[in-house]
């Protein structure tokens, strides 16, 4: 997500920032992301793509950068106002994830249910590091995949790219696997358990369990039954607080490959917005507020995450995305299948 060429830690401040420079330089291009940004909730809500492949306005987000970066000549002025929604809406947007997410969520699904949504999440991300290495892919792309599979898709790419900083090819790349794949399950699941003759309960478990993104699994869950659709979205939110331990376990991981590399002398700190994050996530759970006043958070982390998709999406060339080739394929295969097959097993045993 980050423009590594131009941000080289998270203290690091974009040359054209305002207080340096004047809103001026900002305003065109932050006022691209946020009219893309608003199409995208509109491509998402749109009923006859919703009919046929449902994507989030994320995911519809990425895709409107990659595509008008390929197809229109974008003037310069615009440059400045899409790195600083890059890096400070990014941001902004993380934390106020936390508002989305209930400790309690983790606590609903049980112990055993807990222990198996911890190893598939960590399974995950490790299987995919390890294949990565041996398809001679980057860490940061393999982290990437890892964790848009085994936590909660596209956000989580958008906030393990916070604490990584990754190129931007790199996270297209994860989100385009995320997405697939993704999709492939949330269609494919409900025919398979039938097929299987899972019961209710197990069918929750394994859909809530490994589908990619939130929406997908909830879709996939309420096309078994009502039943199924409730208890999977549990599941699956108990994965997306697992992003808390995540980012905090990655950014040590990465300053101690600083430490140990040519970067020694220059590690960058421990990302501030991770732990604004996890204060936004005890807040959420332990703090009563107006329910008007949580919507309009949820709200408003929708909105600028959309924007900051956008903006990636139009730092990214597609051709970079493409010289990866096929190794990115086999590994969201991979990782998808694993995680698939871990929590069928942990499902049949559970439920």
């Amino acid at each position: 997500m980050l423009n590594v060429r131009a941000i080289s830690t998270t203290a690091t401040m974009p040359a054209d920032a305002p207080g340096r420079q004047q809103w001026g330089r900002v305003v065109p291009g932050l006022a691209l992301c946020v009219v893309l940004a608003a199409l995208s909730y509109a491509v998402a809500a749109w009923p006859v793509l919703n009919e046929v492949v449902p994507l989030s306005a994320l995911t519809v987000g990425i895709l409107l950068g990659v595509l008008l970066r390929l197809c229109v000549p974008l003037p310069a002025r615009v440059e400045p106002g899409i790195r600083w929604t890059l890096h400070y809406l990014l941001r902004a947007g993380i934390v106020l994830l936390g508002f989305r997410l209930l400790l309690q969520d983790m606590v609903s699904v049980g112990f055993a249910g807990l222990a198996l949504v911890a190893l598939a999440v960590a399974s995950t991300i490790i299987l995919s590091v390890v294949c990565g290495r041996l398809l001679a892919l980057p860490d940061t792309l393999s982290v990437l995949v890892g964790c848009g599979t085994g936590i909660c898709g596209a956000s989580a790419v958008v906030a393990v790219d916070g604490v990584i900083k990754a190129r931007e090819q790199d996270v297209a790349c994860a989100i385009a696997m995320v997405t697939v794949f993704g999709s492939v399950a949330m269609f494919g699941y409900p025919a398979i358990a039938h097929a299987l003759g899972l019961s209710t309960p197990a069918y929750s478990i394994w859909a809530g369990s490994s589908i990619h993104e939130v929406a997908q699994a909830v879709a996939a869950g309420f096309a078994f039954d009502d039943a199924a659709g409730v208890q999977a979205s549990l599941y699956k939110l108990s994965r997306v607080a697992m992003l808390v331990p995540v980012c905090a376990v990655l950014a040590l991981w990465w300053r101690r490959r600083a430490g140990s590399g040519d970067d020694a002398g220059r590690r960058a700190p421990f990302p501030l917005f991770v732990l604004l994050f996890v204060l936004m996530v005890v807040v959420n759970s332990f703090v009563a507020m107006p329910p008007g006043v949580h919507d309009a958070l949820v709200g408003l982390d929708s909105g600028l995450l959309a924007a900051a998709m956008v903006a990636m999406g139009l730092q990214t060339r597609l051709v970079s995305v493409v010289r990866l080739g096929w190794r990115p394929l086999v590994l969201g295969l991979a990782v998808a299948l694993w995680i698939s097959v871990l929590t069928l097993g942990g499902a049949l045993l559970i439920g």
